[in-house]
């Protein structure tokens, strides 16, 4: 929203949508309505008026209530004056803030039984007692009125005087100064109905004007009425049966002129009123000048500013207007004195009411200012370290960082002593989830208290969109979640996810579910905060739950409190999924635990008891838990010992789960923090987004980006670079191939897939140069279109195949700047191949590539070996423009839970002929002779047989036949501790590396080689030839060894030395997990967003300057 210079300054991003069954012209609750949707506008807030029927003179103010669209993050203000038909089934299950604005409804005992308004007036209070907990906060226009709501059990704390507004109209000045009044004469307003009290008015009007005709000598009674009503039958039975026809009028409904004339003739108002909730006409008579005497009943005396001496008796009310009668000065005092107490209801006077109560509704800026993070550990001490390592970047600092240690013995304490000073530190001798998470409640101090898993990594704008978010929605907000990428990919695990009671999950629900039919929003843990003050309220998490469904039953329990859960598409982190002593892989889950919770849940909210609920649990496990590890057993995907002891460990938690539910909730008091916020300082030392630089549109255009399109040492290069990107908060689109139209978007990332179009040709036969200027005319298009849809602010590309040529020869003012990123170039890679390529295809090549690089913004070698390979093949010379930049790859495996850890299996999940006991010398990748294969082969015939327990593992596509080769080059015996798995997806490379004793790296020639990183990543020594940049990566002696490129004989020695030195291997271990920080793909990344940054600012400069010449000659 706007914020209100003058009274109200709100981050609050939400709308105000007031609800009312009628919207009607002249109606007091009409006229609130339009005049608080215009105070909150006047506010800077958003606001709308949504009815199901209109008077026609007000239709421009309200919306059909059939178009209203609720969101979670609206104040929804339902103003009850009566029963409600339609309004009530609008809002009913919605979650979002519910403000109820309580104007009264007659008590039905006032109406003879049977009649309509006895029906309406019964079903509105039943229906009022009915609502009542489904509203947050409850204004009314009396403090009688919020008696009434507070009556129901309603806290005070929630409710709030918001009186009618009654400005004086244009008209009452004249009325006021008018002499014209006629004594005796007295003035009712209001429909004639037997809470008005009409009857008894006109009886005490008949008695005193028998006693004292000059004090009553006429009566006014004006509003509408219904002939058949029996109340309005009775009222003319009186006037007759006191034989004051002559003396009483009735007008009916009259127009506001009317009024005012009405007002100007009168002596006195008078009213018998017996139930009032507030009464305008009270208010608007002393505006007019009109002195007013009723009976103080109900919100009559409150409304009318008395505190003191009621007028609380017939007896009393007669005595006062006999003296007023009498009495100028005390007739003037009287009306000074309410003309005084009308300020109360003044726009100015209410809208500073409003303000108070939309206070205890809206955060004040800035309300929410500090982030506890909460990271609860056990045995993960690397997850841990990276986790602390990578919260070191967050764009907002305001945040401090508590871990609880389970009872971890595998270093976690060396951990947390190197972070000592920088966090809190709490421990739990149990291995109990929910009791670590307590533990961290309290001894936090934030505002907000956000929970992280040891194994997610949060992008770094997440405690910025944290604080952002709550501070803009409404104070009902309890918890926020949002999705994670999942497992190392760019897709999401989850979304949004629903939760039931009973205990039934959807995960992605529509948003729009949520309320409906038993739906409630859950969160997932890994990426959860709520707010301090909520979570304590209701005592934190439930202790019963060890582990599953417990962040779950929270935000349940917390929606039962009256918190809203919420949900925040943007508010991304990755989670990896580890793991952990209740998840060993796909089927191999703690299910004691996770059954345990489910029945325990179950039995608390479901309503189910007895043998009722045990059947119904029995159906539940059968259906989703047994059935699928009956299946993997008949699939031989798990042994028959290890289903029956899931199955004992399902029905055992079970039975466990129902009798802890004797005691729900296992809950307790927390503490309120320890009184001191620690900063969990940051290091960040590149332009962070929103602080240095605004969030950049990377456009990436590349044939390789797997898993979406082709895979390639490039693709690896850019998946990991946009994974970066997307952690520290920028936008990544990619570029790719594809066989049809299609754009794939995952919260900031999209890969945008394009046909290549045929837009040239050669006769000459040039096909391979053709085919990729082709697709870079196409890329060229998509990306066109791109930018006019998304301002692109820098595009990135490899110079292999030259695919943004196209972009690169635009005008630089007329595009965005190019980067292009050197690798290995084509004529290096067609000598390294042995293609036979004609020689003028061979020159489009060189001077494509040649071309590129002299358009391009920014040129980055990835090595330094490939800036002189470059320089000599293409007769180019670095410039400013080269900033060399080594490749770089997330320094963390990626497992997947759903295919193991450690099991190394085919896809098809049958078992290897190896296994991760072996000692084992892995080579990965396409197996042909440039990648050195042949040596590798030729040395293994010494180190194989020199060390009988080493075996040879090659994983990779075959397309030199060297499967059969190897055959003559090691003989029988030796092969049979050589194994070709042939190509490997990625979670059998990642378990294959991990495994590995070490890896092979015998390349002819590399621009880089990524495969020796991919093993740092898992600790592993690689022994790798000297050729092109794999010395700049691999450190002789200390994350690996190198050997004369083709040399078999001192690769075998190599090798060798790593199998049998134990105290090599584990200094070369450690080297390689610090070389892989070096070359990291944070540490990649940086340095693409500082040259980014720098060539957006250059082009600033170009840019200003340019307007400065332009000046100068105008001048």
């Amino acid at each position: 929203m706007q914020k209100s210079s003058v009274m109200f300054d709100t981050n609050f991003s939400g709308r105000i949508l007031q609800l009312t069954e009628a919207l009607d012209f002249g109606d007091a609750v009409s006229n609130q309505v339009v005049a608080l949707d215009q105070m909150f506008k006047g506010l800077g807030l958003q606001s709308q008026i949504y009815s199901k029927w209109h008077h026609q003179s007000v239709g421009q103010y309200r919306k059909n209530l059939e178009e209203l669209d609720i969101q979670d993050n609206d104040v929804l203000i339902v103003h009850f004056a009566g029963y409600s038909e339609h309004v009530m089934q609008a809002y009913h299950t919605k979650r979002c803030t519910k403000i109820c604005v309580y104007h009264n409804i007659t008590p039905h005992s006032f109406f003879e039984k049977g009649t309509d308004l006895y029906k309406f007036c019964l079903m509105g209070r039943e229906q009022l007692r009915e609502i009542a907990p489904s509203f947050d906060y409850f204004w009314g226009d009396s403090e009688y009125n919020l008696q009434e709501i507070i009556d129901l059990g309603v806290s005070p704390d929630r409710c709030s005087l918001v009186p009618i507004i009654v400005d004086a109209p244009e008209s009452a000045a004249a009325v006021r100064a008018s002499r014209n009044r006629e004594p005796g004469h007295w003035l009712f307003l209001g429909r004639v109905a037997a809470n008005k009290g009409q009857v008894d008015l006109v009886q005490m009007f008949a008695e005193m004007h028998e006693s004292s005709p000059q004090v009553a000598a006429r009566l006014s009674i004006v509003g509408g009425f219904n002939p058949q009503d029996p109340y309005y039958q009775k009222l003319l039975a009186t006037i007759k049966k006191y034989k004051v026809e002559h003396l009483v009028d009735i007008t009916g409904k009259v127009p506001d002129e009317a009024i005012s004339n009405h007002f100007g003739k009168a002596f006195v108002y008078v009213s018998l009123s017996r139930h009032e909730g507030f009464g305008v006409p009270l208010i608007e008579a002393t505006l007019h000048g009109l002195p007013v005497v009723g009976l103080h009943n109900t919100a009559i005396g409150e409304t009318l500013g008395v505190k003191d001496n009621p007028l609380d008796s017939i007896g009393k009310l007669k005595a006062e207007i006999a003296r007023l009668a009498r009495d100028e000065a005390a007739y003037r005092n009287l009306v000074e004195f309410q003309r005084r107490n009308t300020e109360r209801f003044t726009s100015d006077a209410v809208r500073k009411r409003v303000v108070d109560a939309l206070r205890k509704v809206l955060p004040a800026a800035k309300r929410f200012t500090t982030v506890s993070i909460i990271i609860c550990t056990y045995n993960r001490a690397d997850l841990l370290e990276r986790c602390l390592d990578y919260l070191q970047y967050q764009t907002n600092q305001n945040f401090e960082v508590v871990v609880v240690n389970g009872p971890s013995n595998d270093g976690t304490d060396a951990v947390l002593e190197r972070y000592k000073d920088r966090i809190k530190i709490g421990s739990n001798p149990q291995r109990n989830l929910a009791i670590s998470r307590n533990i961290g409640i309290d001894l936090a101090d934030g505002d907000l208290l956000a929970f992280i898993d040891d194994d997610a990594l949060p992008f770094d704008d997440w405690v910025e969109t944290l604080l952002e978010e709550f501070n803009r929605r409404p104070l009902t907000l309890g918890a926020l979640g949002g999705p994670a990428y999942y497992a190392g990919t760019l897709r999401y695990q989850s979304e949004d996810i629903g939760i039931n009671k009973f205990a039934e999950a959807k995960v992605n629900i529509d948003s729009r579910e949520i309320g409906e039919n038993g739906w409630e929003r859950s969160l997932l843990g890994t990426n959860t905060c709520f707010s301090a003050e909520a979570v304590r309220a209701v005592n934190g998490f439930d202790e019963q739950f060890d582990y599953f469904l417990d962040e779950s039953e929270l935000c349940f329990r917390m929606r039962q409190a009256g918190y809203l859960v919420a949900y925040r598409p943007d508010l991304h982190l990755r989670h990896e999924f580890a793991q952990s002593h209740n998840r060993g892989g796909r089927y191999n889950y703690n299910w004691f635990t996770i059954c345990k919770n489910t029945a325990y849940f179950i039995a608390a909210y479901s309503g189910l008891k007895g043998a009722e609920l045990k059947k119904y649990l029995d159906r539940r496990m059968q259906s989703e838990r047994i059935a699928p590890l009956a299946a993997a057993q008949r699939a031989g995907e798990i042994s028959s010992d290890e289903y029956d002891r899931h199955l004992e460990a399902i029905r055992s938690g079970v039975e466990q789960g129902l009798k802890d539910a004797a005691d729900f909730p296992k809950t307790r008091k927390l503490e309120k923090g320890t009184g001191r916020f620690e900063v969990f300082t940051g290091a960040a030392g590149y332009p962070l987004v929103g602080c240095d630089t605004p969030r950049l549109h990377v456009c990436i255009v590349t044939k390789e980006f797997p898993p979406f399109s082709g895979s390639g040492g490039i693709g690896t290069l850019y998946y990991h670079l946009a994974s970066e990107l997307l952690l520290m908060g920028h936008q990544v689109t990619v570029v790719t191939p594809g066989g049809r139209d299609f754009v794939y978007r995952c919260g900031r990332f999209s890969v945008r897939h394009v046909p290549p179009i045929t837009n040239v040709t050669d006769t000459l036969g040039s096909t391979g140069f053709v085919n990729n200027l082709n697709w870079g005319l196409t890329a060229l298009r998509a990306v066109a279109e791109l930018h006019a849809e998304h301002r692109i602010d820098v595009i990135e590309s490899a110079l292999w195949d030259t695919e943004a040529l196209p972009i690169a020869l635009l005008p630089k003012h007329e595009r965005p700047p190019v980067v292009v990123r050197l690798v290995t170039p084509f004529p290096v890679a067609a000598r390294l191949n042995g293609w036979q390529v004609p020689p003028r295809e061979a020159d489009l090549f060189l001077t494509g590539e040649t071309t590129l690089i002299e358009h391009a913004d920014l040129v980055v070698p990835i090595s330094e070996s490939i800036a002189k390979t470059i320089e000599t093949e293409h007769g180019v010379r670095r410039d400013a423009r080269w900033k060399q930049s080594h490749c770089g790859i997330a320094y963390w495996p990626f497992f997947d839970a759903q295919n193991g850890y450690s099991a190394l299996e085919d896809s098809a999940g049958k078992p290897l002929k190896i296994s991760e006991d072996m000692k084992f010398v892995l080579f990965v990748g396409r197996l042909e002779g440039r990648k050195g294969v042949g040596t590798l082969l030729d040395a293994a015939k010494r180190f194989l047989a020199d060390d009988t327990d080493a075996h040879l593992v090659l994983a990779g596509r075959d397309i030199e036949n060297w499967t059969e080769r190897a055959k003559d080059v090691l003989g029988a015996s030796l092969m049979q501790r050589v194994h070709f798995l042939g190509s490997v997806d990625d979670q059998l490379r990642e378990k294959l590396l991990h495994a590995a004793h070490c890896v092979a790296f015998p390349s002819q020639y590399e621009s880089f080689g990524l495969v020796p990183l991919e093993a740092f990543v898992h600790g592993k020594p690689v022994i790798a030839s000297r050729a092109g940049a794999i010395p700049e990566v691999v450190g002789d002696g200390q994350s690996g060894l190198l050997f004369e490129a083709g040399n078999s004989t001192e690769l075998a020695d190599q090798v060798l030395r790593v199998l049998t030195d134990k105290t090599l291997h584990a200094r070369l271990s450690n080297g390689a997990r610090a070389q892989i920080r070096k070359f990291s793909s944070r540490n990649s990344a940086i340095r693409a967003v500082n040259a980014y940054v720098a060539l957006a600012r250059e082009r600033e400069d170009a840019r200003g300057a340019h307007e400065d010449i332009k000046s100068a000659v105008k001048v």
